[in-house]
């Protein structure tokens, strides 16, 4: 659908979907914050079914990798008395180490899903917060990832054709 100079795709309205079905969800369930779920969609949906599917494979590697780095860091901060100084050190460490390590199983697709889960779940560890709070974020980047795959399962364009065809007999039937 085009709005002037805008276009409003399908993949557009599939990730708008994807967002409202999160919220809704982590509303429902009591949740919590949405923002990495969402994330996580967005982050992998994709023009197509294969296509998300294949990046959702890469998203998965990859948040799982940036998840265990999320808790590895949750671990050493933890163990280091939530001082300000691992933040600055530890986390650009792991960074690095987590590209790599992408890098080296061959996961480039996912290294940007895998950074931010990486930061996202390291950078946001509320005061106090236990380890359950690292796993359930990664949790949340998996329920993004597989709504955004369900979304390109269950929501297809129509073909021009019949769109025309239907504007047409919208339009026989309000003449009448």
């Amino acid at each position: 659908m085009k709005l002037g100079m805008f276009r409003l795709g399908m993949r557009t309205f599939k990730t708008g979907l994807s967002v409202m079905v999160i919220i809704a969800l982590f509303a429902f369930l009591h949740r919590g914050n949405p923002m990495i779920a969402s994330l996580a969609a967005v982050f992998s949906l994709r023009q197509d079914f294969e296509t998300t599917l294949e990046f959702g494979k890469s998203r998965v590697i990859g948040n799982a990798i940036g998840g265990i780095f999320a808790i590895t860091y949750f671990f050493v901060f933890d163990l280091l008395h939530e001082s300000q100084w691992v933040t600055i050190i530890v986390v650009p460490l792991l960074l690095m180490l987590l590209i790599s390590i992408n890098d080296g199983l061959n996961n480039n697709k996912g290294v940007i899903g895998s950074v931010a889960a990486f930061l996202m779940i390291s950078l946001t560890i509320p005061e106090g917060a236990s380890y359950m709070y690292a796993i359930e974020r990664v949790f949340d980047t998996f329920l993004g990832t597989v709504i955004a795959i369900v979304m390109n399962i269950g929501v297809h364009p129509r073909d021009a054709a019949t769109i025309a065809a239907d504007l047409a007999d919208r339009q026989r039937h309000s003449k009448k």
